[in-house]
């Protein structure tokens, strides 16, 4: 009689990939990953040695007024508050959002005094290492030598699209790893290790769950079932939007296995029990969507964030897109083992998501990345297979892709850190925020930080407005393109508010109509950018001291504090 093999489990094959991993392997994926989070900090660094005297560094390295959205979150926790409100918009709110992950971090600011952007960047840092993990151990399950592994985590830390090759001209193509139009962290790995700890901790979430449930589908493991249920209960919460792909690949899964006679009751009852436990937090969304809560309706209705054309996404998956496309081909053909269908299913059912007709759909292509450089790994180690080749076949071709997808993001990196010698000084226009704050700007908004709360609300420019709820607490009347409702409107009224040919009785009444208890003037730049004639701050015409509603409260160089009186 035949010996039982010790890898079955109840009559099921289970691939020896399955097994505990080797520590030396596990150990070798942890400093690889170590590694890659520790040259992540380089720009940062950077960008500390060139901050000029004096300056605030946000700690931030591209688009700062979408970290600061964070921060913010963070801020609201670190003063003690459980549920969250948009500080970025004037409206009256009731604060009944909750996000555990950056509640988690707020918490742990308040607990160790570590300033806001230290935490946020140890969650980075945390984060991206527990990415980079994951990634790999879903490659075990995908791809049976330790050397395909290996590649596929130094393709998915490293590797971008064709973004590259193009230059801002008219007619030219926009790809979304590097160019003159949208760039797409989410769906680029190595740009999410550099730049968003909600990113990599969502997209560690999701590589967890797939991973999970492959195991659960293939072994019959309740408890991995459970565990990718309290995964996905958990990415319900902190980045709702991710599950959407998630829940298509299970579901795309079990037709599969309808159409290839394979399905059971039992293989039913573990993607209903990962569903029934990652289901309150979705619910808990669309209670809040259904009631009109206003942060809710700004991030998924009032702002559409649409997907490029996918051209333009497909060349910023670049070569590893293209060879992904033959490692689906294989999952197909050879089937390659449940996690390797869920793997293809995830790369077919992402890029078809980024498409959907829903005003989010930019955000459905996060972690699109990952399946991309597994899948691309997958068909390297068949096409030399193939050929007869060995190991050292599968690095040189490994190696080359990898030197083809690197550029796009190192001339991010560049182009970051010419920012960061500009402080943002190209982007005045699009109205982002600086990098560095001036030392007077700081101080105003220090001053306010223990006396204002958020149910004030601060009237400033909108570069400043990015920066207070995070730095103060504090609401503001225009502070952000998303989070701000009406934003062009907004900055239409302050533009018309600071009008040299504005009465003073037009401005007391807005301020008092709109409920500002704070206003900051700015006399730089940065307030100029809102006047409709050229002529400076000073020569506007509008002196707050003038105003005997206001109360001037603080001034220091070019930046002037007043309470409404």
């Amino acid at each position: 009689m035949k010996p039982r093999d010790p890898n079955c489990r109840a009559g099921v094959p289970t691939p020896a990939v399955f097994r505990w991993l080797p520590a030396s392997e596990l150990r070798w994926a942890a400093a690889f990953a170590a590694a890659v989070m520790a040259l992540t900090c380089l720009p940062y660094l950077y960008g500390l040695l060139v901050r000029p005297p004096g300056y605030y560094y946000s700690g931030l390295l591209a688009n700062p007024d979408e970290h600061n959205v964070y921060l913010a979150y963070m801020k609201q926790a670190q003063q003690g508050a459980f549920f969250f409100l948009d500080p970025f918009t004037s409206e009256p709110q009731q604060p009944r959002v909750i996000n555990v992950f950056f509640l988690g971090l707020g918490l742990l600011a308040r607990v160790t005094h570590l300033p806001l952007p230290v935490v946020y960047h140890l969650a980075r840092l945390v984060s991206g290492w527990l990415l980079l993990m994951a990634i790999y151990c879903l490659g075990a399950q995908v791809l049976p030598t330790v050397a395909g592994r290996r590649l596929a985590l130094i393709l998915a830390a490293s590797a971008s699209g064709l973004g590259w090759w193009y230059r801002a001209q008219p007619g030219q193509p926009h790809p979304i790893d590097f160019g003159p139009g949208l760039i797409m962290p989410e769906a680029v790995t190595f740009l999410s290790l550099l730049l968003n700890p909600l990113f990599c901790f969502s997209m560690f979430l999701m590589a967890s769950i797939l991973g999970l449930a492959g195991h659960a589908f293939t072994s019959g493991s309740p408890r991995s079932a459970v565990l990718a249920g309290l995964a996905g209960l958990l990415l319900g919460n902190i980045h709702t939007y991710d599950l959407i792909p998630v829940a298509a690949v299970l579901a795309g899964f079990l037709v599969l296995l309808l159409a290839g006679k394979r399905l059971t009751w039992k293989r039913v009852s573990l993607v209903v029990l990962i569903g029934l436990l990652a289901s309150p937090s979705v619910i808990y969304q669309l209670w809040l969507m259904r009631t009109g809560d206003i942060t809710i309706a700004v991030k998924t209705v009032e702002t559409p964030v649409s997907s490029p054309a996918p051209f333009f996404l497909a060349l910023g998956l670049g070569l590893p897109l293209t060879l992904a496309v033959v490692g689906v081909g294989r999952t197909a053909v050879t089937g390659g083992g449940y996690p390797a269908r869920m793997v293809a299913l995830w790369l077919a059912f992402g890029f078809a998501l980024a498409y959907a007709p829903v005003p989010f759909q930019r955000k459905l292509a996060e972690g699109l990345h990952i399946p991309v450089c597994l899948l691309a790994v997958f068909a390297i180690a068949w096409l030399w297979t193939r050929r007869g080749e060995g190991r050292r076949a599968l690095w040189v071709m490994g190696g080359v892709l990898v030197v083809l997808a690197v550029p796009s993001n190192a001339l991010f990196i560049a182009r970051a850190v010419r920012d960061l010698r500009t402080n943002n000084q190209a982007y005045l226009g699009n109205l982002m925020p600086p990098l560095y704050l001036r030392a007077d700007q700081y101080a105003a908004l220090h001053w306010l930080d223990g006396r204002a709360s958020r149910e004030d609300l601060l009237l400033c420019n909108s570069f400043l407005g990015s920066y207070a709820p995070s730095l103060v607490g504090t609401r503001v009347y225009v502070g952000h393109w998303a989070e701000t409702r009406h934003f062009r409107d907004k900055v239409s009224a302050l533009a018309r508010f600071l009008r040299a040919d504005t009465s003073d009785a037009e401005r007391e009444t807005f301020c008092r109509r709109q409920g500002i208890t704070y206003m900051l003037r700015d006399h730089s730049i940065y307030d100029e950018v809102y006047y409709v004639s050229a002529e400076g701050a000073r020569r506007a015409g509008f002196d707050p001291l003038k105003s005997a509603w206001l109360a001037p409260v603080f001034e220091q160089s070019d930046v002037s504090l007043y309470r409404v009186k």
